[in-house]
């Protein structure tokens, strides 16, 4: 009962921080400018590893944790009418993961109330393969998700990864490559950010690498994460796996 008080307490801590966080998006956005915000707010929002990729462990594997995600918007603010909010925009996210049968893990996330987004979405991980002589495995993973920007930009993301890891003592590290769809939504009218005046949906694709660092103490991670794409996307997370 102590750990999960702990862990309530640090995620309270975080999310309450992290909710005062500036945010604004500039207006009359035209359609180049609509589609590198959505690089930047569609990718950025997108879902991350942010754990040893290894399996969980079959129907008794179950990980918990916090993460704490940073999206550029310095390109964001220059663009359309411009805005001042060009720092980092940062968030919480809550993730709970379930390890399956035949090393197929899921894992869903959502952000909490009282920040001035919304995100939330999930991820089916397989570990297919793991070499016999050597410390590395293979997982190949598929996500989804949707985020929305102060109910003026929707975002959905798509897309697959494969990911090495190789893990010494309590230490993984895991690198991989693949592909991403993001769709975005920009509400038009008065209050809206469209240069038309009208709501516009976007479509892009982009390659998507990533590198994460995954450190084990007890039952307990911390895991780091770096993710481009047109932008870098920095991320980290505490867990907890059982």
């Amino acid at each position: 009962m102590k750990l999960w008080r702990r862990l309530l307490f640090i995620s309270l801590t975080i999310c309450a921080a992290q909710s005062w966080a500036a945010f604004s998006l500039p207006k009359n956005l035209d359609t180049s400018d609509q589609k590198r915000a959505l690089e930047v707010l569609g990718f950025g929002s997108a879902s991350k590893i942010l754990a040893d990729p290894y399996p969980l462990g079959g129907y008794t594997g179950i990980e918990i944790g916090i993460t704490s995600e940073f999206i550029p918007m310095e390109d964001v603010a220059n663009l359309g009418s411009k805005t001042n909010d060009k720092d980092e925009y940062s968030y919480t996210t809550l993730t709970i993961g379930k390890g399956l049968y035949y090393n197929i893990d899921t894992l869903m996330y959502f952000t909490p109330a009282g920040q001035k987004m919304q995100n939330f979405g999930g991820q089916v991980r397989w570990g297919f393969y793991e070499a016999t002589f050597f410390p590395i495995s293979f997982s190949a993973i598929v996500y989804a998700g949707g985020a929305n920007f102060a109910n003026l930009v929707n975002v959905t993301t798509i897309g697959t990864d494969l990911v090495a890891t190789v893990a010494i003592d309590n230490v993984a590290l895991y690198f991989g490559a693949g592909r991403i769809r993001a769709q975005g939504t920009f509400i038009g009218g008065a209050n809206g950010i469209t240069a038309s005046g009208d709501t516009e949906k976007q479509v892009i694709d982009d390659n998507h690498s990533l590198f994460g660092v995954n450190v084990n103490i007890s039952k307990f991670f911390v895991a780091l994460e770096i993710d481009r794409y047109q932008d870098t996307v920095y991320s980290g997370k505490l867990g907890f796996r059982f």
